[in-house]
């Protein structure tokens, strides 16, 4: 009896505390839309990918006037640019999607991009009216007189807007290397950014630069195209996991589709599985701690001793494996699943080649070993522009200071959101965010979270500006470095990855676990804001 009272106490206690905090968000939600109408409140959103679309319904929600700026021609971000031929996400479909925006249909474990683009472009369609296309923003200009940002256009056009949002991303502007005598080349040339969907692959002599994720991809599909043969160049192997892919069956639609909860149950799975992969992969074992650190790196060496011993088994000649097999550990690069790229190269037209690129001839690619490899198409699967990425366009915040000089070679952002030189201006998918375990969509709405809660509090105290303060700007890249020390990702010794700059520093990855981030996002921490 008194186990069963204790019970029924503490589930009185849980309901009691999850309906006040309903009422709380509920009477915090109407003084919000109180405090805009009393003032006119203008947000630009940059981006229609997942970050601009997600942002779109939080605002939606907020009752606040929103325009959205996309540069191309319709919904979908990366997912609209990318379109070779094997694009995917190497995160499952049901955690690489909204929370609140669940989609019981997808038709695979692993989705490729044509799927993926379908849903964000379905989820985008009740905003569609708020998004102007083909139009990039080109300067943003923070008026301290005003307290109001000047956004130029790609159009010409000049607008003012209380609140910056971008969701432009890292990973949008193509990286191509300036190969000795690239214009020499007599065929065809592009980035797997920029595919060409009017050169046709069949018969040709193709090579593609690069094995990172696009290439792992992309490899399968093109020696499937009936090419006559297909040249892989590559500088560094990659660690080519199982992907395990699979399709889903109607029936598990069928009951994700009706039964309530169970495909957040099932999310949920998939997010603590990812998560573990954090400290098998990137945490290195220390020896401060005897049986922990004893068993950590026993894991760990399981791990890659399996590894090694998939790529033996999947591909077969043994010269080839050993040269497919990374001598570097898990995590020091990213790692690229594929139920296909490894085997692609049993076959008699795929070529491995490893001595580095010398220079681009007329007829295609001489080596440092001296050997030509003839060529119709060049393929580069050669990554993007980090740097060009995270200044896709010119900001001049507080006292006219340059945000792009600021960020120099190291680009850094408070949680990925704020920066101290740019008031009311919040980044999604910015610096120091990337991830290697888990799913990206993720830390997009913790960080939507957290700027929801940023500009409810702008708007609450009747403020003009909320700027981020240089001090708490400087603690929390001194914690970042602490947290990145003993991760493998920020090892240099082990490998160099698009991960770090030119002098080794690692700007772009969150250095801890996602549930650290979505701790610190959860609300927003007013105490390190200046509000004017």
């Amino acid at each position: 009896m008194e186990c069963c009272s204790f019970f029924n106490y503490g589930l009185i206690v849980v309901i009691v505390l999850y309906f006040a905090k309903k009422f709380k968000e509920r009477a915090r939600k109407a003084a919000v839309k109180q405090a805009l109408n009393e003032r006119q409140f203008k947000v630009c959103v940059i981006g229609a990918g997942f970050s601009g679309i997600g942002t779109g319904h939080v605002l939606n929600d907020m009752g606040i006037e929103y325009e959205i700026f996309e540069k191309s021609s319709d919904i979908g971000g990366t997912w609209h640019d990318n379109i070779y031929p094997g694009v995917g996400c190497d995160v499952q479909s049901h955690l690489y999607s909204f929370s609140q925006f669940l989609n019981p249909t997808w038709s695979e474990s692993f989705s490729e991009g044509p799927e993926i683009l379908e849903y964000i472009q379905k989820l985008g369609d009740p905003i569609r009216s708020k998004i102007t296309f083909n139009t990039a923003v080109v300067q943003a200009v923070w008026k301290e007189n005003l307290c109001k940002w000047a956004v130029t256009l790609s159009s010409g056009r000049v607008l003012q807007a209380d609140v910056i949002i971008t969701g432009t991303g890292l990973l949008h502007k193509p990286s191509t290397p300036k190969f000795t005598g690239a214009d020499l080349f007599q065929g065809t040339s592009f980035h797997t950014n920029q595919w060409r969907k009017d050169i046709t692959l069949s018969g040709k002599k193709v090579g593609i630069i690069g094995t990172g994720a696009s290439a792992v991809q992309a490899v399968p599909r093109i020696a499937d195209m009936g090419v006559e043969s297909l040249t892989v160049f590559q500088r560094t192997a990659t660690w080519c996991a199982p992907r395990f892919n699979y399709r889903i069956w109607g029936a598990v639609k069928f009951l994700f589709k009706y039964i309530p909860g169970l495909q957040l149950l099932y999310r949920w799975y998939l997010f603590w599985t990812y998560e573990v992969r954090f400290f098998i992969m990137f945490i290195m074992p220390s020896k401060d701690i005897p049986i922990v650190g004893w068993l950590h790196e026993k894991v760990q060496t399981y791990v890659h001793k399996l590894m090694r011993k998939h790529v033996r088994k999947v591909v077969k000649d043994p010269v080839l494996a050993e040269k497919l097999t990374p001598s570097y550990p898990m995590g020091c690069k990213r790692v690229t699943p594929s139920d296909s790229y490894l085997q692609s190269f049993n076959k008699e037209n795929v070529h491995l080649v490893t001595d580095k690129i010398k220079e681009f001839t007329n007829k295609g690619i001489e080596t440092i070993d001296g050997k030509s490899h003839d060529l119709d198409v060049i393929i580069y699967a050669t990554g993007f522009d980090l740097l060009g990425s995270v200044n896709a366009f010119e900001v001049s915040g507080v006292d006219s200071k340059n945000l792009e000089d600021d960020h120099s070679d190291v680009p850094r952002a408070y949680y990925g959101v704020t920066h101290h030189l740019c008031p009311n201006y919040f980044m999604l998918g910015g610096p120091g965010i990337v991830l290697g375990h888990n799913s990206v969509i993720f830390i997009g709405e913790c960080q939507m979270t957290y700027l929801r809660a940023g500009i409810e509090e702008l708007l609450l105290r009747k403020a003009k500006s909320v700027c981020l303060k240089e001090s708490a700007m400087d603690l929390y890249q001194e914690w970042s470095r602490n947290k990145k020390k003993n991760k493998v990702f920020d090892d240099m010794k082990f490998c160099t990855s698009w991960y770090r700059n030119s002098r080794g520093v690692n700007w772009t990855f969150w250095p801890t676990n996602l549930i650290s981030f979505w701790w610190h996002t959860s609300t927003f921490d007013s105490e390190n804001y200046i509000f004017a």
